[in-house]
């Protein structure tokens, strides 16, 4: 099983030439038609669906006929960089290593799914395979999420291939994360003549911020991090409104459940009087957890001797979480950086990743 690297690196180059940020529906949709044709030319059953208001495209590619598929694989065409990053740093090679805006997140993972499934489609056309591409990823996939999960529910097995860990470990494991919007609301006043008729949301919500930065549990795995903050409409005036964006990010959902209690006391009892607060959840996703019928995926391919790591970050594996199908992350070849101007790929762990993946879909597949 000879790996086409020339080609290869030729549809990677293609790929990662094209912006396609999370907000550059114009570039994903460009991409998506590169791949759907793939797809299509090698046999499968291809359809690209648009997802929420922004039409945003999913690619979805299956073995015709199968109704049930013994697996998922799965993967993300966005990034988060920029229009204008392919212009500044475009694809090149140098090291043994490719480089370029989204190389390891993870248009070679994706790139990968493609070859995986090819060959595949070739050698093992029995093993029944679904595919799915989304490209709101960076965003949390707000509007693909129920996509992705009404085809996962179709399958055995799930495999993400988000960029492999160093040394070539798998993910199985990855905290959940919950994102909240706080408003503040305040009266104002003028600061110089009438200070003590005001109430002000920026004091408020710096009180918030002490207590919210106090919930963190390093050792249980929970972080909470308030990134985004404004208040106030002038020098002054006792400020009227203030705002802040938080994450959490946990491992246990005893934990979660703390923070919200957290978060429901803070806004019943303000610490400056005349304030008020509102609270929204904008997203949540579970952890990752490592469920039995992960451990049992696990054990069948011990022969391998795959090892795993936690973590901190998410992934289109969280989306898929509860559906209770065992899900093995980090699937894709390694490098390093992502979210960055260094980010890289190893050019020599693709062919790694594709004969490891294509023996365990195998191994699996003609298995049940």
């Amino acid at each position: 099983m000879t790996f086409p690297m020339e080609q290869y690196i030729k549809d990677l180059e293609y790929i990662i030439n094209i912006d396609s940020g999370s907000a550059n529906i114009e570039g994903n949709r460009q991409i998506a038609g590169f791949f759907a044709r793939k797809f299509s030319e090698a046999g499968f059953f291809v359809e690209t669906r648009q997802a929420g208001a922004g039409k945003r495209p999913v690619v979805i590619a299956k073995t015709p006929g199968a109704e049930k598929f013994a697996f998922y694989l799965g993967g993300h065409m966005d990034t988060v960089f920029p229009d204008g990053t392919v212009k500044a740093r475009p694809f090149r090679i140098a090291d043994g290593c490719a480089f370029g805006p989204g190389t390891v997140d993870m248009k070679a993972g994706a790139l990968l799914i493609l070859y995986i499934a090819r060959e595949l489609m070739q050698t093992a056309p029995e093993i029944p395979l679904c595919i799915v591409l989304n490209s709101d990823e960076e965003l949390g996939s707000p509007d693909s999420a129920e996509i992705l999960r009404q085809q996962a529910s179709l399958c055995r097995n799930i495999l993400i291939f988000e960029g492999g860990r160093k040394g070539g470990k798998l993910v199985n494991e990855r905290k959940g994360i919950a994102k909240f919007s706080i408003a503040i609301h305040g009266i104002a006043s003028h600061s110089g003549t009438a200070p003590q008729k005001g109430a002000s949301a920026v004091v408020e919500l710096a009180h918030w911020i002490i207590e919210l930065d106090r919930l963190k549990n390093y050792h249980r795995g929970t972080t909470v991090n308030v990134g985004l903050m404004e208040g106030g409409t002038a020098l002054n005036m006792v400020a009227p409104y203030s705002k802040a964006v938080m994450e959490v990010r946990y491992v246990d959902p005893k934990e979660f459940l703390r923070v919200e209690r957290a978060l429901d006391k803070l806004a019943a009892r303000p610490y400056v009087e005349g304030t008020r607060a509102e609270v929204s959840r904008l997203s949540h996703y579970p952890p990752l957890v490592l469920t039995e019928k992960t451990r049992v995926l696990m054990q069948r391919l011990t022969k391998y001797e795959l090892v795993y790591v936690k973590a901190g970050g998410t992934s289109d594996a969280n989306r898929l979480a509860d559906l209770d199908i065992p899900i093995i992350d980090g699937c894709g070849p390694m490098g390093g950086f992502p979210h960055s101007e260094k980010e890289f790929l190893t050019l020599e762990t693709v062919p790694e990743r594709f004969g490891l993946f294509c023996s365990i879909i195998r191994d699996i597949g003609k298995k049940g």
